[in-house]
């Protein structure tokens, strides 16, 4: 199958399939695990999902060629093609993190694309951000996509130790590997899974 092919099949996947390319991995004995489409997001989800965003990211992006625009921003979070793997306290219904996902074809390459993996602060540290890429991963390969791609701000050296970390390297359609070099404050970093 073609990988255009791939990634429309993943796209019209129901969140319980994607729940069964990781199994078990949906409960642990400190969190909860919930896999879910952007547009069957209860509106207190929404509300937890760009708390826990704006808390994390506003400086970034107020500081980067991006800047801050919130309309724009909440508009591509919870865009119909968004996908959600929220991390809940197992003792408690709050949200702690959530990795937003979409399946998209670039490059003429089957692609996950993380567009934000966020964890609020007080668990960050603890390995719940290493649980959520690497589930992630796992759904890429159980959908055959070729790699796993995202973006980060050249600023957030903290997230660019943390993905390097986890086995992500600047991808070679990342505007620092142009010819001209580039000067931009962020790069695309990859994780190929073929």
């Amino acid at each position: 199958m073609s990988g255009a092919r791939l990634v429309r099949s993943a796209i019209k996947a129901a969140s319980s399939e994607l729940a069964e390319s990781i199994g078990e991995q949906l409960a642990s004995p400190h969190h909860r695990f919930r896999i879910v489409h952007a547009e069957d997001l209860l509106e207190s989800e929404r509300n937890a999902i760009w708390m826990i965003f704006e808390s994390n990211m506003r400086a970034f992006y107020t500081s980067s060629s991006f800047g801050w625009d919130p309309r724009a921003k909440w508009k591509e979070l919870f865009n119909s093609l968004s996908r959600f793997y929220l991390a809940y306290q197992a003792a408690a219904s709050e949200l702690i993190g959530f990795a937003m996902f979409r399946f998209e074809y670039e490059d003429q390459e089957s692609v996950l694309y993380c567009y934000d993996l966020q964890v609020t602060r007080i668990f960050q540290g603890t390995g719940l951000g290493k649980t959520l890429m690497r589930q992630l991963a796992k759904i890429g390969s159980a959908w055959k996509m070729e790699k796993v791609m995202l973006t980060v701000f050249k600023a957030n050296t903290r997230a660019f130790q943390f993905y390097n970390s986890t086995g992500f390297v600047v991808d070679s359609c990342s505007p620092s590997c142009a010819e001209d070099g580039s000067d931009v404050d962020y790069e695309i970093l990859s994780m190929r899974l073929t």
